[in-house]
């Protein structure tokens, strides 16, 4: 199996001092980028906008703690197949067996060595990958175009992913998956908001036009809902494909960007 290079990381820790250690340290030292978030509710979030290779996380958070964060991540189709470790004091075998078991890929210790931590979580991402547990390897390529272009063409691929999401979600819905909307409506509010900081005004009002109709959708409570939410996913269908014709549009316009959307055929 091809090793894939780590390239970014999610570090989640509510003790805002911890968070820039760890920034400065993987960033200087690792050459690593790094996101962050200050609770297990803003990871989820976060993890959404920047998709990490890797998320590394504090155990003991008020809120959504550490362990509860890693199992609602598992039930987002999108982020399920993100590698997760801890950072934390809690170093007993037992501890590390409990988080083993509910699929965190390794634990490293707190206090740590500022000069080992990325050697250290490089290490478990390694492992990770060779025992099988960490994330598929793209195509021969793949990370490299990604790494070569601009920003927001990086933003656009990832955009154009998203879109093609969207619509295998909303046939979810319509096969009976109504837990599908909930992921429909976390992309479409990253695309809304993402879409906004990198320059695409149109794909973020389509971002945030699909995330109004799903909320409309899960609203609905009384007997007329599934007439009325097959009416709605027919707009949010509609809207999505609107959505794959600016994405494209606007991956042509930008300097290194070729058309990313295919039709079939």
């Amino acid at each position: 199996m091809t090793a894939r290079e780590l390239c970014s990381v999610l570090y989640v820790d509510d003790d805002a001092d911890i968070c820039e250690v760890v920034q400065t340290t993987l960033c200087v030292i690792a050459g690593l980028e790094v996101h962050l978030a200050g609770s297990g509710e803003e990871a989820i979030d976060r993890a959404y906008e920047c998709r990490p290779d890797l998320i590394l996380m504090d155990v003991m958070m008020p809120g959504l703690d550490g362990p509860s964060t890693l199992r609602r991540m598992r039930d987002h189709v999108l982020l399920e197949k993100i590698p997760i470790a801890f950072l934390t004091a809690k170093v007993l075998p037992a501890e590390i067996a409990r988080f083993r078991a509910i699929g965190a890929i390794g634990v490293l210790e707190k206090p740590f060595d500022p000069a080992r931590l990325g050697s250290d979580l490089l290490a478990l991402w390694t492992r990770a990958q060779i025992t099988g547990h960490g994330p598929r390897v793209g195509p021969p390529g793949s990370r490299a175009s990604s790494v070569d272009s601009s920003p927001g063409s990086r933003f656009l691929e990832r955009a154009n992913r998203d879109v093609a999401h969207i619509l295998d979600m909303v046939q979810r819905v319509i096969n009976g998956d109504a837990s599908a909307l909930r992921d429909i409506e976390s992309l479409a509010h990253s695309l809304h908001g993402s879409a906004a900081v990198f320059g695409f005004p149109k794909v973020s009002a389509l971002g945030g036009a699909i995330e109004r109709l799903v909320g409309r959708a899960t609203a609905m409570t009384d007997r007329a809902r599934v007439a009325r939410e097959a009416v709605l996913l027919k707009r949010i269908v509609v809207q999505a494909g609107l959505l794959a014709g600016e994405v494209d549009a606007a991956a042509k316009a930008v300097p290194d960007g070729a058309p990313l959307l295919r039709t079939g055929g």
